[in-house]
């Protein structure tokens, strides 16, 4: 890496302008339009306002404290942000604040009406901690979010960034909110070998918000930076010549920028291999609920252990039958006396934080009345459920499209 600043990549600029006056200016011309954006405040009470100054410790924020946006609308936003693309979350966005408005419907709604509206955007530990979120502010603080960081870093899934955006997005507060796209943003900035991901990085990065953080419009100062990472000093190919920072940045000047930040070194995720079995008889179908863990409280289909590929279908017949019923082995494999069909629908992959799925789908269908469908009635933790029901249950994305595409075919 060169260490010579290119001086014809820093043009001259007023002293008088800092980063944030350069930040604010762009903004105020290059907004994104976000849903959750549009979301104002109607004008509120001088005794709600109180109420709210009552969570602020410090005098000069409790003085300078307002309402910039809905804070339920920036938690909603927020969570569904985490990990995913705004493209991705806008229509769940809008879907999901058609149907749970304000913190108190949440809170009121049951864990699975709100995990169906999170269905296929993944992460759903984000989906449980916003119902219960919900719940805790309801119960102790009175619908209201509180504008406290100690408070807020309580909450369920409310991390430090989520806390700043809140407190900085909803209430005007200069607070920090550093995620990602801030990250890359000062480490370019300043040059500055930040590793992604690196929680030193995030810290020296929030310091670094911070002193730069403006008197007034702490809310638009940490908005512009979202939108200058999401649009123009992006992960690869920025868009240096259009960047409201680009007189300021010593990776600009160095002719750098691709060199930072530095890439963290990815651990291989452990790979689970097993099989779904999407089992049906009539007009029902067998599903059960996830008790802990990975995608806690979706609905799934029948899973064997054992990944089963296409050519092993006597092998899966074979195991499904030491599952239900220990007599008339043979009986799977004679045309005369068959108990199944089975049709094997494809193979799934799913890559979470830690860890990646390989699964081999199949369908079976119970076809006659034997010692099977008893043992299964008799034993197994899930239920049978119509066509109608099994649309309506909250599913994995990895099983959304065939779950879809079996209801389609058989209704």
């Amino acid at each position: 890496m060169s260490s010579e600043v290119n001086q014809n990549r820093l043009p001259s600029i007023s002293c008088q302008l800092t980063v944030a006056d350069l930040l604010l200016s762009w903004f105020d011309l290059h907004a994104r339009d976000l849903p959750w954006r549009k979301s104002v405040p109607h004008p509120i009470s001088s005794v709600f306002l109180n109420r709210l100054k009552e969570f602020i410790g410090d005098k000069v924020c409790r003085d300078r404290l307002t309402l910039r946006r809905d804070p339920y609308t920036v938690v909603v936003s927020e969570l569904m942000l985490q990990q995913t693309q705004v493209s991705a979350v806008i229509p769940y966005y809008e879907r999901f604040m058609e149907c749970l408005p304000t913190v108190e419907v949440l809170a009121l709604a049951d864990e699975m009406e709100v995990l169906k509206l999170w269905e296929g955007l993944g992460y759903y530990r984000r989906a449980r901690s916003l119902s219960a979120l919900a719940k805790h502010v309801v119960e102790n603080y009175k619908g209201m979010i509180p504008p406290n960081k100690k408070v807020l870093l309580s909450l369920p899934g409310i991390g430090p960034y989520t806390a700043g955006a809140i407190l900085s997005f909803a209430y005007d507060l200069p607070e920090p909110a550093v995620d990602g796209n801030v990250v890359r943003i000062f480490s370019r900035l300043d040059a500055q070998p930040h590793v992604r991901g690196d929680v030193k990085a995030s810290r020296f990065v929030r310091d670094r918000v911070q002193e730069l953080m403006p008197d007034e419009r702490a809310g638009d100062f940490n908005e512009s930076l979202m939108d200058v990472g999401a649009t123009i000093c992006t992960p690869s190919s920025p868009a240096c010549a259009h960047c409201p920072l680009k007189s300021r940045c010593q990776a600009y000047a160095l002719d750098a920028v691709d060199q930072f930040p530095l890439r963290k070194d990815s651990e291989e995720k452990p790979i689970d291999q097993f099989s779904y079995v999407l089992l049906h008889r009539d007009d029902l179908v067998y599903v059960q609920r996830r008790q802990k863990g990975l995608l806690e409280g979706l609905f799934e289909f029948y899973s064997l252990a054992h990944h089963f590929g296409l050519e092993e279908e006597a092998s899966i017949c074979k195991s499904l039958h030491r599952e239900f019923t220990v007599e008339r082995c043979d009986s799977l494999l004679s045309e005369n006396e068959r108990v199944m069909s089975v049709h094997f629908v494809g193979e799934r992959k799913a890559v979470y934080s830690h860890r990646m799925w390989e699964v081999s789908c199949w369908e079976v269908e119970l076809i006659s009345r034997s010692d099977m469908f008893l043992q299964i009635d008799a034993e197994a933790v899930g239920d049978w459920v119509t066509l109608e029901e099994l649309s309506e249950l909250p599913f994995p994305t990895v099983l959304v499209p065939w779950r879809d595409a079996f209801v389609a075919r058989h209704r």
